[in-house]
């Protein structure tokens, strides 16, 4: 969703009840009955009593320091010639009493009354102006009433002078207003839930001003912020899901589902539109499913049975768990897999016939690919590998007939020859193989004349033989292999000839002899 269409707001941006702050109440009437002024008023009439029970207690206090210690000195005892008669008249009847008796114990505890009271009542005032902000009359409309009410209970009684009671009155407005304050989480929790179900119900009045007295009560919260303005918005995601709806019954899918996914570009929480969402593309595969599934089974009955196998793993593809796809494509690749099978068999077994083992090795391991468990496919593998492993040892044998001349490899050569001639069937190429074999390993033990010539000064060495010493001429009987001669003479550079003793009879004349002197 846009960052401008979920701008961020504060408690003064939602004002649903259309009411001015306390503050401003006060303001506008000069008779409220819990006023600033009558605190103020209170404050200077308290200084001033204050100042007068100060003037009071000094007063009495000299007149008792004058009767204990002047008056005594100025009295003197009466003589009896001065004394003289007292006539003791009676009151008059318009005498008036004295006015405004109060002691100053009794209008010290007035004013301590009427100060207790002053202070609940201003306790009163900033907590119902904190309450205020946050719109307590929408949410505890009776409870606030009742406050009124009290308070104005508490006014009487205090211009009544009766401080006590006022202070009661005042004292049980706090208590329900502590309550009310102490409540603010659950009222922000309740308030948050009614938002939610009244988006969940499409009720975009209910929720807007659910989510409005959440952010009253926490203008901080993320979470009611985000509520409110989800509110804002619903009107308009109905909109948009009324259209997909509208289109859905019609099965016009692609555009139902365009409607309900602009319904959550503008609120991607809307749990309906995620819903109906999730409903239309369901439908959606369901068509292309059944559209994929019919022109596979519509291949199969043109005897195409590739085009089928593409079209039911489309099915598969759109819906894995698919019973039925899973079958027609089980049933398609079956048909398939025996005529694959078979080909690659047959292919296998017209290399056989041509001793090309290696090719056939190829197909029928393609054949096993497909079916891993088919018993001819395995039996012919083997044999194909163990023939392939023959026929290229044969032909590495044969090209490098002169390996022979290793006893190891010579007897190898031989078992190998005598199991090899066991092998039934008329196989050109094997038998070819085998006399070619048989041929070099006859002459691998015949022995051949080797002519080794010198100047009779060079000191002649075969390895494999001996030394010869120093000869002119000397005749060696030598089986086929390679053989090394090496010379050596005083004064001069050893010489060292390499030479080969062949399969085809011819007897080598070698010649070994120093000759380059060392200076």
């Amino acid at each position: 969703m846009a960052d401008s269409e979920f701008e961020k707001i504060t408690p003064a941006d939602i004002n649903l009840s259309g009411k001015a702050s306390s503050r401003e109440a006060v303001s506008e009437t000069s008779t409220a009955p819990l006023g600033v002024e009558e605190i103020r008023r209170s404050d200077e009439e308290k200084k001033k009593q204050s100042r007068i029970l100060g003037g009071i207690f000094f007063l009495l206090l000299a007149l008792v320091g004058g009767v204990i210690f002047i008056l005594p000195e100025l009295i003197s005892p009466p003589d009896s010639a001065s004394v003289s008669r007292v006539v003791v008249l009676p009151p008059q009847a318009n005498s008036a009493a004295p006015v405004n008796s109060v002691a100053p114990f009794e209008e010290a505890q007035k004013l301590r009354q009427r100060e207790a009271a002053q202070n609940v009542l201003a306790e009163v005032l900033d907590l119902q102006e904190s309450l205020d902000e946050k719109e307590v009359s929408l949410w505890a409309e009776e409870s606030i009433n009742r406050v009124f009410e009290l308070a104005s209970i508490g006014d009487q009684a205090y211009q009544g002078q009766d401080f006590i009671a006022a202070t009661s009155a005042y004292q049980e407005g706090l208590d329900i207003l502590s309550t009310l304050d102490a409540s603010l989480p659950d009222v922000f929790s309740r308030y948050m839930a009614m938002g939610e179900q009244a988006i969940l119900d499409d009720d975009p009045t209910l929720a807007e001003e659910s989510f409005n007295i959440a952010v009253l009560i926490n203008p901080d919260s993320d979470a009611a912020v985000t509520g409110y303005n989800r509110a804002q918005l619903l009107t308009q995601v109905l909109v948009f899901i009324d259209q997909g709806i509208e289109f859905h019954e019609l099965a016009q899918f692609e555009n139902a589902m365009e409607q309900y996914q602009q319904a959550l570009d503008k609120d991607p929480a809307h749990i309906g539109a995620g819903e109906l969402l999730a409903s239309v593309t369901r439908d959606i595969l369901d068509r292309d499913f059944s559209q994929v599934m019919s022109r596979g089974f519509a291949a199969l009955a043109s005897n195409a049975p590739e085009e089928a196998e593409i079209a039911f793993q489309q099915a598969l593809a759109l819906k894995p768990d698919s019973p039925e796809a899973s079958s027609a494509l089980e049933q398609t690749v079956s048909q398939m897999t025996l005529s694959a099978i078979n080909i690659h068999l047959d292919a296998a077994s017209a290399f056989e016939n041509q001793e090309q083992w290696q090719q056939a090795f190829a197909e029928y391991d393609e054949a096993l690919t497909i079916d891993p468990n088919l018993v001819s496919a395995r039996e012919g593998k083997s044999r194909a590998n163990s023939r392939n492993n023959l026929d290229s040892y044969l032909d590495t044998i044969n090209n490098d007939p002169l390996r022979l001349a290793e006893n190891a490899v010579y007897q190898q050569a031989v078992s190998i020859y005598n199991e090899a001639a066991k092998i039934e069937g008329n196989w050109t190429r094997l038998n070819d193989q085998l006399l070619t074999l048989r041929n070099f390993i006859e002459r691998a033990t015949e022995p051949v004349p080797v002519q080794i010539q010198s100047d009779g000064l060079t000191d002649i060495t075969v390895y494999q033989v001996g030394n010869l010493g120093l000869i002119a001429n000397q005749t060696l009987s030598l089986t086929p292999g390679t053989y090394v001669a090496v010379g050596i003479r005083a004064g001069f550079r050893d010489v060292r000839e390499e030479f080969v003793v062949g399969f085809d009879g011819q007897s080598p004349v070698i010649t070994v002899q120093c000759v380059e002197e060392i200076l």
